[in-house]
């Protein structure tokens, strides 16, 4: 009788998001800046959505390639970190959208403010 041995899988997915999570994770500030100085002059800030899929991205196929080793007998380690790391990436690429919608919230209502006063005192100016 022959004994088939089985060859863990899922190792391709549990590297692939550890890498992309790590990528993400280091190259979170420079992002960040780029999409908070973006937003600051007006742009939108569809490169910080494009890092939350990313980043989200890296942690779904860590804990696929967790998944698919814990049921092969393949060895977690990776794909946890991967997990984590991505995990950590996402969150704070949540709070970086959250905050440059917040902050383009602000800008605009006073920016409206700023733009009314502005336009009366040029009013007044040429009324006189």
């Amino acid at each position: 009788m022959e004994t088939q041995t089985v060859k863990p899988q899922g190792k391709g997915l549990a590297i692939a998001g550890f890498v992309i999570g790590l990528v993400g994770l280091v190259f979170y500030f420079i992002i960040a800046a780029t999409v908070t100085v973006q937003a600051a002059l007006g742009g939108g800030y569809g490169l910080g959505i494009f890092w939350l899929v990313l980043c989200a991205g890296a942690t779904a196929m860590s804990i696929l390639g967790m998944m698919k080793l814990g049921k092969t007998g393949g060895k977690r380690g990776l794909a946890i970190a991967g997990m984590i790391i991505g995990l950590v990436a996402t969150v704070l690429t949540i709070l970086l959208v959250i905050g440059i919608g917040k902050m383009q919230d602000v800008a605009s209502q006073y920016g409206d403010q700023f733009q009314q006063e502005m336009q009366k005192s040029i009013n007044d100016a040429t009324a006189e």
